[in-house]
């Protein structure tokens, strides 16, 4: 949607110039198909999506990986990242995800929080790995828990095969590569988690167009125009779908993301009924 005010646009332009080079992040991000198994990158501009490049052909079965790795988990609360004491997670012994303290614009309660799994003796380059990762998503599920409610727990692996990253719906979320390790990647993967490319969500998916009745509400109650659809194919959605890190310039792409997992989660309960 175009702008008609110059200096908006050039305020937009100039937050997408930081966040490209902050996330250091070339190309789409990854995903999850249907069934769990892993899928192609999306590739939308907002107008249409396709085939990016190809994740690995094998999925982890929602558990961590890892031979007798330690585990760490850390949970969001309302408006902040919060740490509880030590209790079991994956394949080793992890933090239990605490309430975060409360800040302002807050309107969820979410409790989304993840176990990674690490190797019981990282090399540098392990340990590099597992620090992008928990960065990541620390940041992404700040922004989850702050803007909804959903609670879920996910287990977050490093896998080096994995050409970019993938989530699925079984709670696994597989990192590959160094630039899918923001957190712009790790809320598109969380949302895969959450049921966007399930079987159920490409059942609402007609030429073109994601059919929920809520999804389709939420959109058009976000820009204002009342023709607008939810484009999506099997597996992704868009607009909002953060299906490139590109497609952020202000916190409100992040938040509207939020809104329509949310709503696009209610279209699928409505459809399991």
């Amino acid at each position: 949607m175009q702008n008609g005010d110059p200096r908006r646009n050039m305020q937009r332009r100039a937050a997408a110039t930081l966040v490209s080079i902050a996330l250091a992040a070339a190309g789409p991000t990854a995903c999850s198909g249907p069934d769990n198994s892993p899928g192609a990158a999306a590739e939308s501009s907002g107008a249409g999506a396709g085939s990016g490049g190809a994740t690995s052909a094998s999925s982890s079965a929602g558990g961590n990986t890892g031979t007798g790795g330690g585990a760490t988990e850390t949970g969001s609360g309302t408006g902040g990242d919060g740490t509880g004491g030590a209790g079991t997670g994956g394949d080793g012994t992890g933090g239990a995800g605490g309430d975060g303290g409360a800040t302002n614009g807050c309107v969820g309660e979410g409790g989304i929080t993840y176990t990674l799994a690490r190797a019981p003796a990282p090399t540098a380059e392990q340990q590099a790995a597992y620090d992008r990762i928990t960065s990541a998503m620390d940041e992404a599920l700040s922004h989850y828990n702050c803007y909804t409610t959903i609670e879920k727990r996910l287990s977050v692996s490093y896998e080096p095969s994995v050409q970019t990253a993938d989530g699925n719906v079984n709670g696994s979320v597989r990192f590959g590569s160094r630039d899918s390790m923001n957190y712009i990647t790790a809320m598109h993967e969380i949302s895969h988690t959450l049921g966007v490319g399930s079987n159920e969500f490409g059942a609402l998916v007609r030429e073109g167009v994601f059919t929920g009745a809520t999804a389709t509400s939420q959109l058009r109650a976000i820009t204002g125009n009342e023709g607008d659809v939810v484009h999506a194919d099997r597996q992704h959605f868009w607009p909002y779908g953060l299906n490139y890190t590109s497609e952020f310039m202000t916190t409100a792409d992040l938040v509207n993301h939020c809104k329509m997992v949310v709503a696009i989660r209610e279209d699928l309960e409505h459809r399991s009924r």
